[in-house]
């Protein structure tokens, strides 16, 4: 349901009154640590307490029992200026204030002979704390095991821990203030679609932004349990590609529930016989469009659109809503098992090759089972998200560890991995009304436009496949595009 413009602004002061409080309370864990904060505090408490109780005659001594004036108001408020003091006390970065001994200590991380990490040094980046410890032998995977206890000890939100890449012995960890919060409900809006050129936006994290660039990782994997919002961030990213002109098929076994409004924009298919031909034609596209960048001497989409921008390709998304389904063969034989195999046969030939020619692959799931998925597809569904799952095991198959298993009950909340680190975001809130209808598509398919003796000749190159997405033009490919002017 969309909410009204009083419900959104009565919500937002509930998130200050909860960051204020938040914040009070990071105060108060920094006050305990720093004897001068204490003193300052007790102080300030101490003098309000004594003005407060004597409120009259202090008024009286300075002449404001009567009239109404700034410093008299200030005066009948000064039983805030203690929780004001700690709030204070939380706003400002407390690094210098930590004893990182002792936070190391309470949580008993250090290596097997009791050593703790040394702080080494310390900058800001922007609203980011960057801090940078002799990791004591202690390894980057026991660093990001302890992400939650790192956290606690030190105050902190951690949002990303990596290890210096020249001395291997130095840990850095990019650190905000614990006060930071990412917010609840994110309702969709136009803004959010990226300005450039190919860039996905998932949600928000902490402090920016969650950018997925499908030039650079080509496939998703969103993952998550009935009701995290999986099919939602799916809709969303679908929306994104659809906006900036790809041409998207989908696939949906739960008979186009959650991508019937997408319908309009390109060819859905509900049944796995028509799914085997979609992506049939997909692989004949993908095949053709290396061969023709082989022939123009181009290595990507594009590049290829940026050097032809007269006769530029469309991408391709193809999105699925529950890939499991597609992929479960358990308990068939005969002609229904074939299926399914030359169906994961084509996927995995998309997943491993399908970044250059510009085809990305928008995979859901609810069932991340690993005799369902092959390693094949799920090594190259390069970005990984997962919103609240049943149990540790559907988090490490999506994610690569656990914690999607202790994400909590936020609805949209979800992480997402590329490469070995792992982020926090709040998916967008994202309903059919956000689909405006048009045409979107820029470029044209190789398929739509090829002559028929052209297809022919596809047909006699479909075994010459390329080895590897970014070595094709290596591959043997034994026919070219040289008499193709239209392309």
């Amino acid at each position: 349901m969309k909410k009204n413009k009083g419900d959104e602004q009565m919500e937002q002061v509930g998130l200050l009154i909860v960051s204020f409080f938040k914040t009070c309370a990071a105060g108060a864990m920094k006050m305990i640590r720093s004897a001068p904060l204490l003193i300052v505090f007790l102080l300030i408490t101490t003098l309000s307490a004594v003005i407060y109780i004597n409120l009259d005659a202090v008024l009286v001594a300075l002449g404001l029992q009567d009239a109404f004036s700034i410093p008299k108001l200030i005066l009948k408020l000064i039983w805030l200026f203690p929780l004001i003091t700690l709030y204070l006390f939380g706003s400002v970065s407390g690094g210098k204030n930590i004893n990182y001994k002792e936070a190391f200590e309470s949580i008993k991380f250090s290596n097997k002979a009791g050593q703790y990490p040394d702080l080494i040094g310390s900058r800001t980046d922007g609203k980011k704390q960057i801090l940078s410890f002799s990791g004591k032998g202690i390894s980057i995977s026991e660093w990001r095991n302890r992400w939650a206890d790192l956290e606690s000890a030190l105050d902190c939100n951690i949002l990303r821990i990596s290890i210096d890449p020249k001395t291997k012995t130095v840990v850095h960890l990019e650190t905000v203030p614990s006060t930071y919060s990412i917010a609840t409900n994110i309702p969709w809006e136009s803004k959010y679609v990226s300005e450039k050129e190919f860039v996905l936006v998932a949600g928000q994290g902490l402090l920016e932004p969650i950018e997925l660039n499908l030039d650079k990782y080509p496939h998703a994997l969103v993952g998550g349990a009935t009701g995290s919002g999986k099919s939602v961030v799916l809709r969303a990213l679908l929306w994104q590609c659809i906006l900036k002109g790809a041409q998207p098929y989908m696939i949906d076994f739960k008979g186009g529930i959650e991508l019937s409004a997408f319908e309009e924009f390109g060819e859905m298919v509900y049944e796995r016989p028509q799914a085997l031909e979609l992506l049939k034609e997909l692989t004949k596209e993908m095949t053709l469009r290396l061969a023709l960048f082989r022939d123009k001497g181009v290595k990507n989409l594009t590049e290829y659109n940026h050097k032809f921008p007269n006769d530029p390709l469309a991408r391709i998304v193809l999105a699925c809503d529950e890939v499991s389904e597609m992929l479960d063969k358990t308990g068939l034989s005969g002609a229904d098992a074939k299926i399914f195999k030359e169906i994961e046969a084509e996927m995995a030939k998309i997943a491993r090759l399908g970044r250059a020619p510009g085809i990305n692959m928008l995979m859901g799931t609810q069932r991340p089972d690993a005799n369902v998925i092959s390693g094949q597809i799920r090594n190259n569904l390069t970005i990984k998200i997962a919103g609240r799952v049943t149990d540790e095991y559907a988090s490490k198959m999506i994610l690569g560890n656990a914690k999607a298993a202790a994400l909590g009950d936020i609805l949209g909340r979800f992480l997402y991995t590329v490469g070995a680190d792992t982020y926090e975001f709040q998916g967008f809130n994202f309903q059919d009304s956000n689909i405006i209808p048009g045409h979107y598509q820029k470029g044209s398919l190789l398929i739509d436009s090829m002559e028929e003796d052209h297809r022919i000749r596809y047909e006699s190159a479909e075994e010459a496949e390329p080895a590897a997405d970014d070595e094709y033009e290596d591959a043997d490919i034994p026919w070219g595009f040289d008499d193709i002017d239209s392309l």
